[in-house]
């Protein structure tokens, strides 16, 4: 299970940029669960390790799946809970903490992550949350 944080600031949605597999890639900051802990204890955790920020977790808005089509060659399943959450502090600088896999940290305008290779696929459902995130938590399918 991964926590991932909806967090919106004045210069549009925060992404991270990661490298995996030789494969450059944004997506929402955040990360593993570990178990006994809460989505929104690893989301503050992770924030923290991350980019050096500390946030409030919100709500839930979203939940994505990505399974591994080949299974055998490499086998995945990971939940994404995407959690609306607020900077604590918004004048906060970007900074790269102790996760090596962070590349990269910027936010982002609505039409900017049109251009972008974003995982899981879930752009449409990222650009809607501009306007408003909904109203109750989506379910947005096995996106991978």
């Amino acid at each position: 299970m991964r926590a991932a944080g909806l967090l919106f600031g004045d210069a549009g949605l925060l992404l991270v940029r990661q490298r995996r597999l030789d494969r450059d890639y944004w997506l929402l900051p955040g990360g593993g669960v570990h178990f006994g802990e809460s989505l929104t204890a690893a989301l503050r955790r992770e924030l923290r390790e991350e980019l050096c920020l500390e946030i409030e977790p919100g709500r839930p808005v979203a939940l994505a799946e990505a399974i591994s089509a080949d299974m055998a060659a490499y086998p995945k399943h990971v939940v994404h809970v995407v959690l609306a959450a607020t900077l604590v502090d918004a004048t906060a600088p970007l900074r790269l903490g102790d996760d090596d896999a962070v590349l990269e940290a910027r936010f982002f305008t609505r039409e900017e992550l049109g251009a972008l290779t974003v995982t899981p696929p879930i752009t449409p459902f990222l650009q809607s949350c501009f306007e408003a995130l909904p109203q109750q938590m989506r379910y947005l399918g096995v996106v991978w």
